[in-house]
C-alpha cells in the first residue's frame, strides 16, 4: 500500500480512529457528518480568538474587551456566551506573541513541509516559521491556535482553546502531534508547554512540557499512531474484518445520523444509538432512585435478621449480602509531646526515611519526587480553619496551598420537586484523599 493513499495524520481524525469502520466511513468512503451545534460553537470561538490575539500582540496590549465585543456580534450564541464569561481571563501574552492560527505539516521524516487545510486545500509552509519546507508529502498536518515564544528561542508555549464541557489532561495524542511539530520547526527551541485552556471556564488550563529530549518518544507516538491508520487502510483494501468501537467518535459518525444506510455494526450494544442522551439520562434518575431504595432494604433487612441475604444464578454462583469489617487506615499529622507541644511523628519518620535513602526521592524525567505528592486534604483542614478567629492563618494556608478549578457534573431537579431519594448532585471525581 502507498502511504501517499493515506491522509495526513491530525488531531481532528484521532478520535475516529477509535473505531475502524467510523474512520473508513468518514475518512476513505468520504461520507461527512454535517456540522452541529458543537461543531459550530467552536468554529465559531476560533475564528474569534486568532485575529483577537493578533490584534493585542500589535497594539501591545493583553487583552481589549471592545475590540473583543465587536467581532462576537456575528457569532452564535452559545459561542457569544462563553467568550463573554470567559473574557477577564482570556489574556495575550502580547510580549512573546509569535504567531496565531499557524499551519503545520510534516513528512515522514517529520521533517516541516506543506499542508493541508480541512478542506483538503494545499497550504505552503507559513513564512512565520523562517524555514523551507522539504517538499514531501505530509504525514501529519495541524493548526496551532497561538504560540507564544520566549526571549532567546529556547523556550515555547502554545495554548490551545477547547469549549468542552469537560477539562481534560493535555498529554493528549494532540499535545504531542503540536509539540513536535513546534520543535521540528524551530531548531534552537529547547523546551515547549502545550497547554489547553477550557474557555468555557473563567481560568481552567491543564498543560504538559515536553523538551527536545523527549522528540525521539515523540516521534515513536505519532510513528504508532500513522501506522495504526495505515493499517485502517490496508485492511479496507484488502477486505479484512474492521475492528469496531463505541466512543465518543460515535457523536460524529455517519452510523448515528442515517444508521440505514450505514448500520454500526455493534447498534444492539451501541449506546448512542439505541438509546438518546436524554433517554439515558433519565434511565439513569430510575436506576438511581431503585439503588437508593434496593441498598437501604438491604441493609434494613441484614440489620434486623443478623443474617446474611443470598442469591443464586443459574450457573449456581451464589452472591451474597452481609456485613464486612474494613480496616480504615489514618495517620495523624500532629501528636502531643505531653511537655505541652507537639510532634510530628509521621513527617518525622519520611525525612528520616529521605535522609536515609536520598535516592529513593530521585524523580524520573518528567515528574517529581513522590514526597512532593503528599497533601493533606482541604476539607478536613477547611472544616477547622473556616472560623473567624483563625482567619489569618487560614489565608496564610491558603496562599502556600495549590488551587485548582475542577469541573464536576451534576444532575439538578426543578425547585418543585419534592426531595427523593435520588442525590441533589453526581459527581464523577473521586474521593478527597487525606495525608
Amino acid at each position: 500500500m502507498n502511504s501517499q493513499n493515506v491522509p495526513a495524520f491530525r488531531q481532528s481524525i484521532s478520535s475516529s480512529m477509535g473505531c475502524e469502520n467510523c474512520y473508513r466511513l468518514t475518512q476513505i468512503d468520504g461520507v461527512k457528518f454535517p456540522s452541529g451545534p458543537e461543531a459550530d460553537r467552536g468554529v465559531d470561538i476560533h475564528a474569534i480568538l486568532a485575529p483577537y490575539a493578533r490584534h493585542c500582540a500589535q497594539h501591545h496590549v493583553p487583552a481589549d474587551f471592545a475590540y473583543l465585543d465587536s467581532l462576537c456580534d456575528a457569532v452564535g450564541d452559545e459561542a457569544f456566551t462563553i467568550l463573554e464569561n470567559c473574557r477577564d481571563n482570556l489574556t495575550i501574552d502580547w510580549q512573546n506573541f509569535f504567531e496565531a492560527e499557524i499551519h503545520f505539516g510534516m513528512d515522514e521524516d517529520f521533517r516541516p513541509t506543506f499542508s493541508y487545510d480541512h478542506d483538503g486545500k494545499k497550504v505552503e509552509v507559513d513564512p512565520v516559521w523562517g524555514i523551507e519546507g522539504s517538499g514531501r508529502e505530509p504525514a501529519y498536518c495541524g493548526i496551532l491556535d497561538v504560540l507564544y515564544v520566549m526571549p532567546g528561542g529556547r523556550v515555547a508555549k502554545a495554548p490551545d482553546y477547547k469549549s468542552h464541557n469537560r477539562p481534560f489532561p493535555a498529554d493528549t495524542d494532540q499535545g504531542k502531534l503540536y509539540t513536535l511539530a513546534v520543535l521540528m520547526h524551530l531548531p534552537e527551541l529547547q523546551e515547549c508547554e502545550f497547554s489547553l485552556r477550557f474557555v468555557r471556564y473563567a481560568n481552567v488550563v491543564t498543560a504538559h512540557k515536553y523538551t527536545r529530549q523527549d522528540v525521539p518518544a515523540l516521534m515513536a507516538a505519532m510513528k504508532r499512531k500513522r501506522a495504526q491508520q495505515e493499517q485502517i487502510h490496508h485492511k479496507v483494501e484488502t477486505g479484512e474484518p474492521l475492528r469496531v468501537h463505541g466512543g465518543p467518535h460515535c457523536s460524529y459518525c455517519p452510523c448515528i445520523l442515517n444508521p440505514d444506510r450505514y448500520p454500526c455494526p455493534i447498534e444492539p450494544l451501541n449506546p448512542s444509538i439505541n438509546r438518546t442522551p436524554a433517554e439515558w439520562l433519565s434511565t439513569k434518575l430510575v436506576l438511581d432512585t431503585m439503588k437508593w431504595v434496593a441498598d437501604n432494604t438491604l441493609k434494613q433487612t441484614a440489620d434486623q435478621t443478623r443474617e446474611p441475604i443470598r442469591s443464586q444464578d443459574a450457573n449456581g454462583k451464589w452472591y451474597i449480602y452481609q456485613p464486612e469489617e474494613r480496616e480504615v487506615v489514618t495517620a495523624w499529622l500532629f501528636e502531643e509531646d505531653g511537655k505541652g507541644g507537639f510532634d510530628m511523628p509521621i513527617v518525622n519518620a519520611l525525612l528520616d526515611w529521605a535522609n536515609e535513602n536520598s535516592s529513593d526521592l530521585v524523580p524520573r524525567r518528567g515528574s517529581k519526587p513522590w514526597f512532593c505528592n503528599l497533601k493533606i486534604g482541604w476539607s478536613k483542614l477547611h472544616s477547622y480553619l473556616k472560623s473567624n478567629k483563625r482567619e489569618i492563618i487560614h489565608n496564610r494556608i491558603r496562599d502556600l496551598a495549590t488551587i485548582e478549578k475542577r469541573i464536576q457534573y451534576k444532575i439538578t431537579k426543578d425547585a418543585e420537586i419534592d426531595d427523593g431519594p435520588v442525590d441533589e448532585s453526581y459527581s464523577e471525581e473521586g474521593e478527597e484523599t487525606e495525608f
